[in-house]
């Protein structure tokens, strides 16, 4: 027993017992019994954590490193690793989306059911130019592919000019058939974001600015926010914006939209004397080098998740309450399955085949590796005391 002298250990009824520095005796448990024991332990007590199955076990029995024995067979709990939150960083290192000149690619977001507005409107079609932050709101009375393609085609197109490519959620309205044709008709690729992480989507920021100003304005009449659209739009459009240190409405069309009191005031004329500069240039250095510095903030001291291909994972449940049928998402469990990593990205997503033969991506904040039991328990030389 690694440095116990024999007067710590007593035979009794044909069984090992360690005597423990209270006096108290300790059951020797054989090796072939541990792993039963730990997961009976562990199931009787309602699937407790790793702590307070040693602190039951350890009053009255004795094995080999026996805190981190029992941590790595709990740890392969499969009923454990579905309903646990995972408390370890989900996600992969920050990745920053910066195309290099205005109109290269767009980004598109639905916002709502909201309260219905005037003409019977309950969303809103936001389109971002990520590059220039300039941002175009459109209410929608339905939130349906013609619906959002009309707006595009009619509207933000003849307004804006045509964009290289456009960044979408998975929502029906951006995977369906028709929306797939009317990009390859107009030569625009179209880009989705993960399956359940909308965060990685950059209108999602202006979302909650345009959030923050309806409810700013419309906290006391809910169905007045359509009211109100233009100028959130104008407002977010005409303040100078913290990444390119320009405002969206000078970035796009050269010269800002005066204050209303400055309007009233009569300036002395002047010759600019400087030359214009770079504003392209200018605004893709500052956004690299803000992007870097809150990278660097946001991974400080993190660690991040590694996976390879074979790996077993869970994926994050997605599951929305039902009065109907008396359930709520509360009591579901967290993860499903789990699915065999066939592919790791480099822009932190893996590639899982689900039980239907389907190809699924996934970000990497909505998986966690899944760790299989019926493995060998393997004792260190040294004992736990």
């Amino acid at each position: 027993m690694n440095g116990r002298t024999e007067n710590n250990l007593i035979i009794y009824n044909q069984l090992l017992f360690r005597k423990s520095n209270s006096g108290e005796y300790q059951i020797i448990v054989p090796r072939e019994l541990i792993k039963p024991l730990v997961i009976e332990t562990h199931q009787i007590y309602g699937h407790c954590g790793t702590y307070e199955t040693y602190q039951l076990l350890q009053q009255h029995h004795q094995f080999q490193s026996m805190y981190h024995t029992i941590k790595r067979i709990i740890k392969t709990c499969d009923l454990c690793q579905r309903t646990k939150v995972n408390n370890v960083t989900a996600r992969g290192p920050t990745l920053n989306l910066i195309p290099e000149k205005p109109m290269e690619m767009v980004s598109a977001d639905l916002m709502g059911p909201l309260p219905r507005g005037q003409g019977g409107c309950q969303y809103i079609l936001a389109i971002l130019d990520i590059f220039s932050k300039y941002i175009k709101l459109y209410p929608l009375k339905r939130a349906t592919t013609d619906t959002v393609v009309r707006r595009i085609v009619n509207d933000y197109i003849p307004t804006m000019g045509l964009f290289q490519k456009i960044l979408t959620d998975n929502g029906t309205q951006f995977t369906s058939k028709k929306w797939i044709r009317k990009m390859e008709e107009l030569k625009v690729k179209s880009i989705h974001t993960t399956i359940y992480h909308p965060e990685s989507n950059p209108v999602e920021r202006a979302n909650r600015e345009i959030g923050r100003l309806l409810r700013t304005y419309c906290h006391k009449q809910h169905t007045n926010w359509l009211r109100w659209l233009d100028n959130v739009e104008f407002w977010i459009n005409n303040t100078t914006h913290t990444t390119t240190g320009y405002s969206p409405q000078y970035f796009m069309f050269g010269k800002n939209i005066p204050l209303s009191i400055t309007q009233l005031v009569a300036f002395p004329k002047y010759e600019p004397t400087n030359s214009v500069p770079d504003i392209i240039q200018i605004v893709m250095k500052r956004t690299q080098r803000k992007s870097k510095l809150r990278s660097e903030y946001k991974d400080r001291d993190k660690k991040f998740p590694k996976y390879a291909v074979g790996m077993k994972v869970l994926v994050k449940e997605d599951r929305l309450s039902s009065a109907e049928d008396h359930e709520t998402h509360k009591l579901f469990l967290l993860y499903h399955r789990p699915y065999q990593i066939c592919e790791v990205h480099d822009n932190n997503t893996v590639t899982v085949r689900d039980q239907s033969g389907h190809l699924r991506t996934y970000n990497f904040k909505n998986i966690k590796q899944y760790h299989e039991g019926d493995q060998p328990i393997q004792l260190n030389s040294s004992s736990e005391q």
